[in-house]
């Protein structure tokens, strides 16, 4: 795939003399003039916005007629350029007198299944506008900072070894037709992450984008829990993923992708949004979880298949299969504080939670971290005790603030990012195969917790016991000791980019 900076130097070596003439529309830059337009096409590539209609001419370029249209999302950066086609000025300066001033715009387009990013060069009507180019950033990048500072953390071991790859070659290349300032750093250990973030200088960045699977993210947010000035980090730096590895859960609930170019864009325009933490407690040590804890049939066909991880997903499916099939239980003494227990509860509640997550962007103090009930205690009067019947023959207990576990299974549609709550799943291990299958064949949809053997509710904390003396436990698809877990959540604790200052909208409505 040829690179953006070979794009534009062929771009400025083909380039009309006179750039098509262009007006700032309402949702993105109108071409007015198609006499003489030109930008630069190695093959025969889609756009994401409406430039695709086009013909190839003799030169190797693509020569356009008719309206056309590249909206501000589509939009990465923008600059002036003089009649050398240089660089010219920088936005705000006021020394750009031309009516119709030659700006270069790079944009994406959809090539296949990646976007790239395209320079364009051409003549914009300023219609009253001292700045077009100001303008331009301002209309692409509403809500949001452009030219961001970003730290990108990459697994080189992460997607099957492939994460280095997918980043440079889908990732960086939209990031950095954006102007951003870009510091890759590749992990080197277990926990490598979680080093970094904990002594990180947090002046110099505005994002870390995780070029991984869930792991990194989990070990970055630790981190930064450990941290003396841990209030402070959470609040300047915002978190996010792109899907480099082979659980991508953060991105598919947040970006609404896998697809590591797409979460690129998607980065780049997203709100900040406060997300909630969960507060995890084993004896005398608390971290936190920002995607899931399982207990059961799913932390069993997850961990307990680690060997088998060249299967790919296959594994995963193939152990719950299997754990299904086996009718495997297991016993657990469990004490939840409920938000919302019932589905009819938790349907009110997500209606009332719903439309208001969007404008949360708060103040992180402190206090945000402290937890309120002890994890060493005895159980509070407010929470109630699963039915002994039901946690002796425990098949799954999951619990989970993301809709999107991974690719296409949405177990918990219910969630939000900012409602302080999280989704509790549990399963009987007596149910049935007939009426197990039809359920977990629903993961997709999201409709498994609507089925009457499901057991969904919203909840604020719980603590579990395990009754065996071996088994798993997987936090954020991490191991963790099998043993006692106090969990609650921490509201607002963390913040995160959604694209439209929510999750990906999933089933449950």
């Amino acid at each position: 795939m040829p690179s953006f900076d070979s794009q534009r130097i062929k771009l400025m070596d083909t380039v009309s003399v006179n750039p098509p003439r262009a007006i700032i529309g309402d949702t993105g830059i109108i071409i007015k003039d198609q006499s003489s337009f030109y930008y630069n096409q190695h093959d025969n590539a889609s756009f994401s916005s409406c430039l695709s209609c086009s013909s190839s001419n003799s030169n190797g370029t693509v020569k356009s007629s008719g309206p056309k249209h590249i909206p501000f999302v589509d939009i990465l950066s923008v600059r002036y350029i003089n009649e050398n086609n240089e660089s010219l000025l920088e936005a705000g300066s006021s020394t750009v007198t031309s009516d119709e001033p030659d700006v270069e715009v790079v944009f994406v387009r959809q090539k296949g299944k990646t976007l790239v990013p395209t320079p364009i060069i051409l003549s914009i009507d300023t219609l009253g506008h001292d700045d077009v180019v100001q303008e331009i950033w301002r209309l692409s990048y509403q809500g949001t900072k452009p030219r961001k500072s970003i730290l990108v953390l990459v697994n080189p071991h992460g997607g099957k070894g492939k994460a280095i790859n997918s980043f440079l070659t889908q990732s960086k290349p939209v990031l950095i037709g954006a102007q951003a300032s870009v510091e890759v750093r590749h992990t080197q250990y277990y926990q490598h992450a979680t080093d970094i973030a904990r002594t990180l200088n947090i002046d110099k960045y505005d994002i870390i984008a995780c070029a991984s699977g869930d792991g990194v993210p989990h070990e970055v947010l630790n981190g930064f829990y450990q941290r003396s000035d841990r209030a402070e980090a959470f609040n300047k730096i915002t978190i996010t993923q792109l899907p480099c590895g082979s659980g991508n859960a953060m991105s598919e609930s947040c970006h609404g992708t896998n697809n590591p170019s797409f979460a690129a864009l998607s980065l780049l325009k997203s709100s900040t949004v406060n997300l909630d933490l969960m507060a995890c407690t084993q004896g005398d040590k608390t971290y936190v979880s920002f995607l899931s804890q399982t207990v059961g049939v799913i932390a069993d066909s997850d961990i307990g298949t680690e060997a088998l991880r060249w299967l790919g997903p296959s594994r995963f499916e193939l152990g719950v299969a299997y754990k299904v099939l086996s009718r495997s239980r297991y016993p657990c003494d469990i004490s939840v504080k409920y938000a919302a227990k019932s589905k009819n509860e938790l349907r009110q509640h997500f209606d009332e939670h719903s439309t208001i997550v969007s404008t949360k962007d708060i103040q992180i103090t402190e206090d945000t971290y402290n937890l309120k009930y002890d994890p060493n205690g005895p159980i509070p009067d407010d929470w109630e005790e699963i039915d002994k019947d039901l946690s002796e023959n425990l098949g799954i207990f999951y619990t989970g603030k993301m809709p999107y576990i991974a690719k296409d299974v949405q177990f918990f549609p219910a969630a939000l990012p900012n409602d302080g709550t999280f989704d509790l799943v549990i399963t009987d291990a007596r149910t049935s195969i007939a009426r197990m299958a039809p359920t977990l064949l629903s993961l997709d949809q999201g409709s498994h917790v609507l089925q009457p053997e499901v057991q969904h509710s919203k909840i604020i904390a719980y603590r579990l016991t395990p009754k065996q003396q071996h088994g798993y436990l997987s936090v954020d698809g991490e191991s963790y000791p099998f043993e006692t877990i106090q969990v609650e959540i921490l509201p607002g604790a963390a913040k995160t980019l959604l694209r439209n200052g929510t999750y990906v909208e999933t089933n449950f409505y």
